[in-house]
């Protein structure tokens, strides 16, 4: 797309929200714009037993009367993270652009999928990304197939401003850095029109895998883990309660399974990779950053921390490079998404000449894994399903990929977290 700017009518849902926040040197600053009556400011000063900040919110008004964040539905309020800063909201966010997994299984977790306008890149990948899981809760649900995407389908690379437009959102979850990264490479007019026409950006991408961001954020960039991020889309909706429900039983979830992990040095080797026509290219899931939340808590050797492999795009590895590798366990990243192509080169991978040369192929652990752009609702089958894989002596086999489509069937005795409070939370009934 061009610089262009100009654009039709101001849009008239932009009565519900106010940015507040100034963009300059090509980055969002803090402020606040306008006279709001109340404030509520995020925080992570806190430290639970998980070892995550704990986001902490406070509620103040310029009236005589003093608020909670439960009680206070109405009336203006802000959100603060880095790297927007101060965000200002008229009124919670009736209509949101989740670009990545993250936000839209966020969006849906606190009770307001019905708000989401629009997803990013692929809408089947992403669509089949999230809504795996859902299946298995009852009355929840991701209804994909009818949304927009701000990728034009002809460059899932590429963002398409008056598509922006078109959706009309309250709130766009997405980084206004990863928007000036050569990814994208948006000009700051181009990040301040969208923020001031349509709504404002509200995105933390570089915790990812606590990458550098671009130059003009680096100053005030923060890095956040998976649930300290979450709890800033919570603050967002004004969902605080049910933030804290679903982190109570992630905590729970995650307590549970280090209680009866081995020691360390009887673990497996774990080597997590994409695979495509006889390549494998190696992740380094032991690196910070949220893509990794549902790996970290077992605390798995890398496979290939042995060899002089590069991780990610820059290196790959053929089948003699595996067979030196030796892992005990190899997931497919992203497995979960791809429905028959995973089926098709699972009997691919084993079946090669090789394979009984690789101790996880030969042993059949080669097994989908799921996103590390996660939401909660995703957190935890993405915890649960890694427990059975890696060690179903203590937590239940795998069942298997099931029809590709869905979270397979975990027998209730199996379960290592309760789907009914699981869904009870996403309905409000907790």
């Amino acid at each position: 797309m061009t610089g262009d700017d100009s654009h039709g009518p101001e849009p008239t849902r932009r009565r519900y929200l106010k940015y507040g926040g100034a963009v300059a040197a090509g980055g969002l600053l803090a402020g606040c714009a306008g006279g709001s009556t109340e404030s509520l400011t995020t925080g992570s000063a806190d430290t639970d037993a998980s070892g995550d900040r704990t986001a902490t919110t406070t509620t103040t008004s310029t009236e005589t009367e003093t608020t909670t964040d439960d009680e206070a539905d109405g009336g203006s309020y802000s959100v603060s993270m880095a790297p927007v800063g101060e965000v200002e909201f008229d009124a919670v966010p009736e209509r949101a652009l989740t670009y990545y997994p993250v936000s839209a299984d966020a969006t849906v977790a606190f009770g307001h999928g019905d708000a989401i306008t629009g997803i990013g890149y692929d809408k089947e990948l992403f669509g089949n990304t999230v809504d795996y899981y859902y299946d298995a809760l009852d009355g929840v649900d991701f209804e994909w197939e009818d949304l927009g995407r701000v990728t034009p389908a002809s460059n899932p690379n590429a963002l398409d401003r008056e598509l922006f437009y078109e959706l009309d959102s309250d709130v766009h979850f997405l980084d206004p850095a990863l928007l000036r990264s050569s990814s994208f490479d948006w000009t700051e007019d181009e990040v301040a029109s969208i923020a001031s026409d349509v709504g404002p950006w509200f995105g933390n991408y570089y915790s990812r895998t606590n990458a550098e961001p671009p130059e003009p954020y680096r100053d005030r960039y923060e890095y956040y883990t998976l649930w300290e991020y979450l709890g800033y889309i919570a603050a967002v909706f004004r969902e605080e309660a049910r933030y804290r429900a679903f982190k109570s039983i992630r905590d729970d979830l995650v307590a549970r399974i280090q209680a009866d992990l081995p020691p360390a040095s009887e673990r497996p080797s774990l080597a997590v990779v994409a695979y495509t026509g006889g390549t494998f290219w190696p992740y380094d899931f032991t690196q910070d950053g949220y893509l990794w939340a549902h790996l970290r808590p077992f605390g798995m050797p890398n496979a290939f921390a042995a060899t002089d492999a590069e991780t990610g795009s820059g290196g790959s590895y053929d089948y003699e490079a595996m067979v030196e590798t030796a892992p005990d366990v190899v997931l497919r990243y992203w497995g979960t998404a791809l429905g028959d192509s995973f089926r098709s080169n699972r009997e691919e991978v084993l079946s090669d000449p090789l394979a009984d040369e690789v101790p996880a192929f030969r042993d059949g652990r080669y097994f989908p894994s799921g996103n590390g752009m996660q939401g909660p609702i995703m957190n935890l089958f993405q915890l649960e399903m890694t427990a059975k894989q890696l060690f179903p002596d203590r937590f239940g086999a795998w069942p298997g990929y099931g029809d590709g489509e869905s979270y397979p069937e975990i027998p209730a005795g199996e379960r290592l977290f309760n789907r009914g409070r699981v869904a009870d939370v996403v309905t409000g009934e907790f």
